[in-house]
């Protein structure tokens, strides 16, 4: 099934006869826009791409299956979308109720001459396709070939923004058109804060450093967290906790197949994490699906019953976080096939120690 095909069988099981698209990510899966200008209106007749000037030709050439309607102030969005609305007898248009703000849909809602129906159109994207999976492959090499450049730059006496900078313009100069989002840099004691974003506090030796990052390619990311040491060895408890998360995520990871519900996926690594004691510190999911988006749903998480489809990406991330002494996280990008689970980031998981003497 294609993806107009995916996105008419959506609507047929809705009460929406159309759907408007306005978030940048299903724009760009349904048409190869990304933009927060532009629209896209998907018919059980036809696909639309309304655009202005900036993108007409570009959309033109990348959507032959579709009408590309350029918007002007003389014809604006509203009026191209009427038209429509009446030549295809549209009573009700599906919106992504997600995505717009309450004054953007009130806008709509006066502009348009059709009934407004929130839609999810996101589940469309969870299974990949052959493409899809490659750039996040390809993103994936990138984020593993800057992580091993990492371990040969970091030194204690950096401060994290360093680090988390020199792994944006590695990844970029190497193929990246970005990077997947703002690159996380803990150490030491903002270890134990699993979201810390890179700031101005400088490693020190004997730091465990905790780096969150990934790589676009074609829009599709990649998502790799790994932990190290800086000049020396942590303290016990520290390497302790490093093997327990790494037990947790190679349970998790094994768990990773076709007809697997999420939440056992998460049981998984969470019950080993719990049984060493340690279950008050892992706060989060497991895990999150991978696509064009750096967090996209189904989620790893102890309430998600569904199951697993061959061909989504997911992440597996367990980690725990004691404030006053530090944490651990390691994650990688997983592909769920029939036979289980394909690991996509083949960076080292072992605990390293960098700028040894």
């Amino acid at each position: 099934m294609d993806r107009l095909e995916k996105c008419r069988s959506l609507l047929a099981g809705s009460n929406a006869q159309a759907m408007l698209c306005t978030s940048y990510h299903n724009k760009f899966y349904l048409a190869g826009l990304y933009s927060s200008s532009g629209y896209v209106l998907i018919t059980q007749k036809q696909k639309y791409v309304i655009v202005d000037s900036r993108y007409y030709e570009e959309v033109r050439q990348n959507n032959r299956d579709a009408q590309v309607l350029l918007m002007t102030g003389e014809k604006t969005y509203d009026m191209l979308i009427n038209d429509i609305i009446e030549d295809e007898s549209i009573r009700t248009v599906g919106f992504e109720g997600d995505d717009l703000s309450y004054d953007r849909y009130m806008i709509l809602k006066d502009k348009l001459n059709a009934s407004l129906i929130p839609v999810d159109i996101n589940p469309i994207r969870a299974v990949k396709d052959a493409g899809e999976i490659g750039s996040i492959r390809e993103a994936c090499d990138i984020a593993d070939a800057a992580y091993t450049h990492i371990l040969d730059f970091v030194r204690a006496g950096m401060r994290e923004d360093e680090v988390a900078n020199e792994l944006v313009y590695f990844m970029k100069k190497n193929g990246a058109m970005k990077e997947s989002f703002d690159t996380i840099a803990a150490s030491g004691i903002r270890g134990a804060m699993p979201h810390a974003k890179a700031g101005t506090k400088r490693i020190e030796e004997g730091d465990l450093v905790t780096l969150d990052f990934g790589a676009k390619v074609g829009q599709y990311c990649s998502d790799i967290t790994r932990t190290f040491a800086v000049g020396k060895g942590p303290g016990r408890e520290l390497a302790k906790i490093h093997e327990i998360v790494s037990e947790a995520q190679q349970k998790g990871i094994e768990a990773v197949r076709a007809g697997m519900r999420f939440c056992d996926a998460d049981r998984a690594a969470r019950s080993v994490i719990e049984d060493a004691g340690y279950g008050e510190y892992f706060g989060h999911n497991l895990g999150h699906s991978l696509g064009i988006n750096d967090h996209e749903d189904p989620r790893l998480s102890p309430t998600e019953q569904s199951r697993m489809e061959a061909g989504m990406v997911v992440t597996v991330e367990p980690g725990i976080y004691v404030p006053g002494l530090g944490g651990v996280r390691i994650e990688d990008d997983v592909l769920v096939t029939e036979d289980g689970p394909q690991v996509l980031t083949r960076s080292p998981k072992q605990l390293i120690i960098t700028d040894k003497e």
